[in-house]
């Protein structure tokens, strides 16, 4: 007996000083963490990854973080077993799963096994995408077909200057959210959690809120810091015109969009497409800014048209800017799905951007122009004035209200609390057909 339970306390000292083991230490709530598997081995070493379960702010959470140290974490069958072993637990439990990447790819030297580990793994991911939340942590190297599995989650999380890719000279892929370090990543990780419901059947948290805005609603560069509680707020892409952020709106998590710019590019489409597909799979509302003239390339804007179509959360618009045709229709109307649509005194509805309409509708003013070109500008000022009113949309039951951009905030709780027992039924079928 001696002898074993020294064998059993050389094998836990082992692998005590882990980085693996104390990444998950780290990440979990004091005193938490417990480990799964803990003395499986791979031949003569420990298998390449530490996984179990803990508390992240009281709430349960299963995470699993690869082990450079042993074989550069590559994947092979035991390191898969322990990692099918988190998400089966996951979906019996209805919990998130938080994966901490740091390897150099599969286990190459068990060939096709390693392989079949792999897919294992993408096959566990895949059935439980939309149940629970998956976060991917790239904490170190993610190179070849582990770079597969991450990319996989519903949300990236990376620090920055880390390897994340799937061949040899390919650019590093996009992550969602960037950290400075590992410490960063980590914490915005449990950002995350706090923001996302625990399962596909589960109401996010509640929270107490301050009712004030701490930041003047102007315009749309600012508005999801008007409108969001303070300090709740975490964009997760699009450093440009079109952002994606989780974040409270009177104490309620929520997914919000900011739609802005001359010509939406097919990847900010994309990004916010797949932004929308994830809080619609956990039923948090979608808050879309509008301010966008075209799409660059209809592949975006058919994506981007069918997810908000096909999505049955509650959505809500706020018109801040221009809403013109497609943009109108894919996105920002009641048509496209939208349960109410808001719009700000200085917004503009129309089929065509004032610009082009202006040679279709007004050829003879201007024909009539002394200076064409010079007075193109003023004329197409006076004809969205003329035509693209918010209150002409209004009185025609395409806009919910016109608002004051400071009551933005307030009409937004409102309106997600009218929502808030939002059901949908749809016909029967095995899924959409998304245009990718």
């Amino acid at each position: 007996m001696h002898t074993q339970l020294e064998k059993l306390g050389a094998a836990v000292a082992a692998g005590a000083n882990s980085p693996a083991r104390r990444r998950l230490e780290q990440f979990f709530d004091a005193d938490t963490f417990v480990e799964i598997d803990r003395l499986a081995r791979d031949g003569d070493h420990p298998a390449e990854v530490v996984a179990g379960y803990g508390c992240v702010d009281g709430s349960p959470v299963y995470a699993y973080a690869q082990d450079r140290e042993v074989c550069c974490g590559a994947v092979g069958r035991a390191q898969a077993s322990k990692i099918r072993k988190i998400y089966d637990m996951a979906a019996q439990n209805g919990a998130p799963v938080v994966g901490m990447f740091d390897s150099d790819g599969a286990k190459l030297g068990e060939g096709i096994d390693a392989m079949d580990a792999i897919a294992d793994i993408l096959l566990a991911c895949n059935n439980l995408s939309g149940v629970v939340p998956q976060i991917a942590v790239i904490a170190g190297p993610c190179v070849g077909s582990a770079a597969l599995i991450a990319a996989n989650a519903d949300v990236t999380v990376a620090v920055k200057e880390t390897d994340y890719y799937l061949n040899p000279g390919d650019e590093s892929a996009p992550a969602s959210l960037y950290a400075e370090n590992e410490e960063e990543a980590l914490s915005k990780v449990r950002e995350l959690i706090a923001l996302l419901p625990a399962n596909n059947l589960a109401a996010p948290c509640a929270y107490d809120f301050d009712g004030a805005s701490v930041v003047a609603c102007e315009g749309i560069d600012t508005v999801l810091e008007a409108v969001a509680d303070p300090d709740s707020l975490l964009v997760m892409g699009g450093d440009g015109a079109c952002k994606t952020a989780l974040g409270r709106v009177g104490g309620q998590s929520c997914g919000m969009i900011t739609l802005s710019g001359d010509k939406v590019e097919g990847c900010a489409a994309s990004r916010i497409a797949r932004f929308v597909r994830l809080c619609d799979a956990f039923s948090l509302p979608v808050l879309t800014f509008v301010d966008a003239a075209s799409f660059a390339c209809l592949k975006g804007a058919a994506k981007l048209s069918h997810v908000y179509a096909e999505a049955t959360t509650a959505k809500i618009t706020v018109i801040t800017g221009r809403a013109y045709g497609s943009v109108y229709i894919a996105a920002a109307g009641k048509a496209a799905g939208a349960d109410v649509v808001y719009a700000w005194p200085g917004a503009a509805i129309s089929p065509l951007n004032p610009e082009a309409a202006i040679h279709i509708f007004w050829k003879d003013k201007l024909a009539g122009m002394a200076d064409p070109v010079k007075g193109r500008q003023q004329l197409a000022e006076q004809y969205a004035a003329e035509n693209c009113s918010p209150l002409e949309a209004a009185a025609q039951g395409a806009v919910t209200d016109v608002i004051r951009p400071e009551e933005t905030r307030s009409r937004l709780i409102a309106a997600m609390e009218m929502l808030s027992g939002k059901r949908v039924s749809r016909l029967p079928k095995k899924h959409s057909n998304l245009p990718l």
